[in-house]
């Protein structure tokens, strides 16, 4: 069975535009995940494994970032991804507003099956509020990929049976 080693890392969140917030700065908040999706025909869904937060901050504990700068982050996560399976990215941003409800910035969830795992930057989209914008730098690296057993990193709940007793 194919696999590929994968490290996902999120490299920063930059704030390219305050916008008409007050002040010179962003208040940002949500979080990043990456995880390995399976389908199970038994039930006809796409499972979650080895699921693995990069980032997780709420609007009460939001980070100022400058207009202009970045939030340097450089979190990790290292998953193996295997034939049939996909790699999962998904991540959310808002801006905390003192008065009045928090800007939803966006949302993204990102598949990609094992063949569309390649090493460099991740292409996501600008996370933006009307004039509002941030944008997010992440990235993957292969390291080690081929052919596995049979049953190596198969979901906990399969159960691998020999032919000879």
């Amino acid at each position: 069975m194919a696999f590929k080693k994968v490290v996902v890392k999120l490299h920063n969140i930059q704030n390219v535009n305050t916008g008409d917030d007050p002040g010179t700065e962003l208040e940002i908040f949500g979080r990043f995940d990456v995880a390995r999706l399976s389908f199970d025909p038994d039930i006809g869904e796409l499972l979650s494994f080895d699921a693995q937060n990069l980032w997780n901050v709420s609007g009460d504990g939001a980070v100022d970032i400058e207009q202009g700068t970045a939030l340097i982050l450089e979190r990790s996560a290292t998953l193996q991804v295997n034939q049939g399976e996909v790699l999962q990215i998904t991540g959310h941003l808002g801006e905390q507003d003192d008065i009045g409800q928090n800007d939803q910035l966006g949302s993204i969830d990102l598949r990609f099956p094992l063949n569309n795992i390649a090493t460099g930057l991740v292409s996501l989209p600008a996370f933006q509020e009307s004039d509002q914008i941030a944008t997010v730098k992440m990235s993957m690296a292969v390291g080690q990929q081929g052919e596995s057993s049979p049953h190596a990193g198969a979901p906990p709940h399969a159960v691998a049976f020999d032919d000879e007793p």
